[in-house]
């Protein structure tokens, strides 16, 4: 571990925090209901250079934070281009949405999401992506082996919740000072340096064998995978970065951040196809110290 730690005030985690702007995508594993807890254990905007985040999906800690020079990523090449759209062309992605709100139906849902999307804009893939991710059953993002999307319909009575026009214009606000980079997490950070912030968040080792319903791409992501992120996390402590990383309880996992800062959480998940929720453990992972002393940098 790195000589760098930092205090933390809990009270008062990020100046910016009142300015933050709600995730417009539902993403299994997402954050939204532990931010309250994660914001206060990150560094304070002004300790860190770049903000780095490669897993994205939802992006609830990214949108809390709303820092001023981020990149974000992810395997996934249909959301990457989903927030690049909005970034750069979200009036685009706002008409082309409320058509699909218009024609919603089983059978239209059904239609677009087979339909292929190499004759779309890249604004009319990224409204595709928004529809089918708010019309799908219990918001699940689920690909086969071949990639395609496979989420039968499901929204609630009320029909799917589309994002309002002006939460899509403040969403792109917030990501207009970033990049955004489709491809493998190690690819993706590759650049970070000593002083920049990352915040991982992988998918999660399943609870048994046969407890994967939910794939965010044709490539499972495995054991290995786990243990090259350790690998990552400890090389860019060695960088100098600041790290913090979200990760399942489980005693493997814990055992592959031996050394770090580890805090348990706990969390109501859906973990299953038919929609049952179960309360799991999580752990926050940092190579830095939070306290509830004050803001600044200090020497260990």
């Amino acid at each position: 571990m790195t000589s760098q730690s930092l205090m933390i005030e809990a009270s008062s985690p990020n100046a910016r925090a009142s300015e933050s702007v709600r995730p417009f995508l539902r993403w299994a594993g997402g954050k939204q209901k532990l931010v309250t807890s994660l914001v206060p254990l990150s560094p304070p905007e002004d300790s860190y250079s770049r903000y780095f985040e490669p897993f994205f999906g939802g992006g609830s800690v990214f949108f809390r934070l709303l820092p001023k020079n981020s990149v974000i990523g992810d395997i996934n090449e249909e959301l990457c281009n989903c927030y690049e759209q909005v970034r750069t062309n979200v009036e685009d992605v706002i008409s082309k949405l409320r058509r699909y709100a218009k024609l919603d139906s089983r059978e239209f849902y059904y239609r677009i999401r087979a339909r292929s999307t190499d004759a779309m804009s890249a604004a009319g893939r990224a409204a595709r992506f928004i529809y089918i991710n708010k019309a799908a059953f219990n918001g699940i993002y689920r690909v086969n082996s071949a990639g395609k999307f496979n989420v039968p319909y499901g929204p609630s009575q009320n029909g799917p919740a589309i994002p309002q026009p002006d939460h899509l214009r403040n969403a792109a606000k917030a990501l207009r000072h970033t990049r955004v980079q489709s491809g493998d997490f190690e690819a993706i950070l590759a650049e970070a340096a000593q002083g920049d912030f990352i915040y991982l968040d992988p998918p999660y080792p399943p609870r048994s064998a046969t407890a994967y319903f939910t794939h965010y791409s044709a490539k499972r992501f495995s054991w290995e995978d786990q243990k090259r992120v350790a690998r990552v996390y400890q090389d860019l402590d060695r960088r100098g970065c600041f790290v913090m990383l979200s990760n399942a309880g489980q005693k493997r996992t814990i055992e592959l951040y031996q050394g770090y800062n580890i805090r348990r959480l706990t969390a109501t998940r859906w973990l299953g196809s038919n929609g049952d929720r179960y309360r799991v453990h999580e752990i926050v992972v940092t190579n830095y110290t939070p306290t509830q002393i004050s803001k600044g940098r200090t020497d260990v």
